[in-house]
């Protein structure tokens, strides 16, 4: 058991963190913010739980002190922690918190690194566009703060966005800028880092000498450090190199030398790769057994983590050594796993590639529309302007020939005098006016132009989310067509549950778009009709029975309405479906809604109670208005875009209704009163 210990440590820095424990101990209060920061940045590889841990302690310290600056990293460590562990989704909602939370507090030292860290999640998901801008955002605010330790972070990072795009001139230059900013710096770390990067570089390019090269250099780095993970996973990497170049006896011996240090559970990827090394040579020393048993053992812990890489390369030399060993039908076995999986692994890849390629159709859609709009939108207040310029301009006519008459008035009994003049002042008067009948013909035409573009502006926002609708709908059926037949492991069905609950957020944002635009318009006006009350309620409740037993929740009420009542059952449905939708995403888990109704002084009385956390006054400030998220967050990832309660007021005011809400920390209740007739 020490022994398991000791190797799983190798990639912390014990020293350190012995010291900031030490430390911690006696620290005052600000000073424990930093130290439990720095042990959680140190744990973030091997033990990343302990990460989570420890800078969980420290926000927690943060909120506590008020802390005014710096509140945003243990959120960012937890973060790097959780996408240490895969779990990307969750690495994402941390990294933005972060940034939020810099933003806020005018960190910009920590937006930096927000974005970088935002970056590096996109990049670990294939998102290179996305990952790309935020990673030029980070590299903008390092420079401006002159933060040479960020900009060697962020030039590492543009490095690995290059050469996924098989762009190694890019990813060269913005390699060796890192390396020259971790020279300036002399952390020998991070030069060490930086050398491998450089070494697998050269790899991927084909070019052995250089590759070697660096690795030696970061070897003998790493020897000064007494850093035994980092020399491990160099000695792998050089070995790779020569096992590919012949030199099978130098790769075995250095593969052998790796497996003393690392084990499966300190850092697999390099146990992994050490242990496929050692059947090459065993293949090529003719020791079939020996190497069947390696790699069997590798297939079986490369398929427990679905690393289908390395599950590949195992069986693709299964099936040589069997085939060797005389065992054709075991051979073909693995030739055909081989197969599956080489196919797998091409299809995940070319699924890749199609969605970046449709991200960035859809990025270029976005930003060339969003030009047409802002050129319409220049071209409308060019218009505006010259229509108030033209009013004050009639304003003006108009007064002054409201002077003429009075002073035609007040000279009139001089007129035998003055005809000649007054005759004069008739025809400039006459002129005038023939202006302004010009200027109202304009004032009409230009109207019509505006009412014209409006026109157009609605039917290109229905067109634009009706053509947004069908690729949502496309992913969510292909999610569905995968999880059917392909058999997924446990980590493919969270993924492809994301994708479909990606795909849902987006056509329930796209609906509740279309529904706002709809009532502004005043096109879909109510429709008073007699329903049997207790049945509607009924049918309105029944879908969501299912969706709060998911989350260990149920739905509970009274209806005090008995027969049928007059009231438009689509505004009233959506005001129900809106008002339990919101219930359920921040109630938590094994709670209860209520949903209340009676009738009282000609009126429907409708009130929806929830376990959530309730309303700040600031929340309440903004209850109602599109777009506006508040505080609370959806507590299973239901996506929330801020239109609900948007669509809920406008509707009950159609009805000539009110809504009122009742909160506190213990849960919330909606209640509308709606005019009705009962019948």
């Amino acid at each position: 058991m020490l022994l398991f210990v000791s190797h799983f440590l190798f990639s912390q820095n014990l020293e350190i963190i012995d010291s900031l424990r030490f430390r911690l101990r006696a620290a005052p209060e600000d000073q424990q913010f930093e130290l439990l920061n720095a042990m959680g940045f140190e744990y973030r590889f091997s033990f990343p739980d302990s990460t989570i841990y420890y800078c969980n302690k420290a926000y927690a310290l943060g909120q506590r002190i008020n802390l005014k600056r710096g509140l945003s990293r243990p959120l960012s460590f937890i973060g790097l922690a959780k996408a240490n562990k895969g779990a990307y989704a969750e690495a994402l909602d941390f990294q933005t918190r972060a940034l939020q939370i810099a933003e806020n507090q005018r960190d910009t030292l920590q937006m930096a690194h927000s974005h970088n860290n935002i970056g590096r999640v996109y990049f670990d998901r294939g998102d290179l566009v996305r990952s790309y801008n935020e990673f030029i955002q980070a590299r903008d605010l390092f420079a401006a703060l002159n933060d040479v330790s960020g900009l060697a972070y962020v030039y590492r990072s543009l490095s690995d966005v290059y050469e996924a795009k098989a762009d190694y001139r890019n990813a060269l230059d913005n390699a060796l800028k890192a390396l020259a900013l971790r020279h300036d710096l002399s952390d020998r770390r991070a030069v060490t880092s930086s050398y491998m990067e450089l070494g697998l570089m050269y790899q991927e390019m084909d070019s052995t000498n250089l590759a070697l090269r660096q690795f030696e250099i970061a070897d003998s780095i790493a020897s000064l450090m007494n850093d035994k993970l980092t020399k491990a996973e160099i000695s792998v990497g050089i070995a790779e190199i020569l096992c590919k170049e012949g030199k099978s006896p130098e790769a075995g011996a250095l593969a052998e030398d790796v497996l003393k240090v690392v084990t499966e559970n300190a850092n697999q990827k390099v146990y992994l790769r050490a242990r496929l090394l050692m059947a090459r040579c065993e293949i090529f020393w003719k020791r079939y057994p020996r190497a069947s048993g390696i790699l069997e053992s590798v297939f079986r812990s490369s398929e427990s983590s679905g690393n289908l890489v390395f599950q590949r390369d195992a069986a693709q030399l299964l099936a040589k050594v069997h085939a060797s060993m005389n065992n054709p039908a075991k051979a073909k076995d693995y030739e055909n796993t081989f197969q599956l999986l080489q196919a797998k692994i091409e299809k995940e890849d070319l699924n890749r590639e199609i969605e970046r390629l449709e991200f960035q159709l859809m990025i270029e859609k976005a930003e060339k529309e969003n030009e047409l709009l802002k050129a319409r939108q220049a071209r409308d207040e060019a218009l505006i302007a010259e229509h108030r310029f033209q009013n004050r301009l009639s304003l003006i006519v108009v007064a002054f020939g409201g002077v003429l008459i009075v002073l035609t008035w007040v000279v009139s009994r001089k007129r035998k005098q003055v005809n000649q003049r007054l005759e004069e002042q008739n025809q400039h008067i006459r002129a005038q006016r023939e202006e302004i009948i010009k200027q109202n013909e304009i004032l009409s035409k230009s109207n019509r132009e505006l009412d014209l573009l409006n026109h157009e502006k609605d039917t290109l926002m229905n067109i634009v989310a009706h053509d947004l609708k069908s690729p949502l709908n496309r992913i969510m059926g292909l999610a569905h067509i995968l999880e059917r037949e392909n058999h997924p492991s446990p980590n493919q069905l969270e993924l492809l549950r994301l994708i479909q609950d990606c795909a849902r957020g987006g056509g329930d944002l796209i609906t509740g778009l279309l529904d706002v635009h709809a009532l502004n318009e005043g096109r879909e006006l109510p429709k008073p009709t007699a329903i049997l009350f207790d049945e509607f309620i009924k049918q309105k409740a029944q879908p969501f029975h299912a969706m709060a037993e998911a989350k260990g929740s149920r739905i509970q009420g009274t209806n005090r309405i008995e027969g049928r009542v007059i009231c438009d059952p689509s505004y009233l449905g959506r005001i129900i479906d809106n008002l339990l939708s919101n219930a359920l995403k921040f109630s938590p888990r094994n709670s209860v809604i209520e949903v209340d109704t009676e009738w009282k002084s000609g009126c429907i009385y409708l009130s929806v109670k929830d376990q959530g956390p309730g309303f700040s006054e600031q929340d309440k400030a903004s209850l109602y208005q599109k777009f506006r998220k508040l505080s609370a967050q959806p507590t299973a990832g239901e996506s929330s875009h801020g239109l609900g309660l948007a669509i809920v007021k406008t509707l009950v005011e159609r009805l000539n209704g009110t809504i009122e809400l009742a909160s506190s920390s213990k849960g919330s209740t909606f209640m509308v009163r709606i005019p009705a007739e009962k019948i």
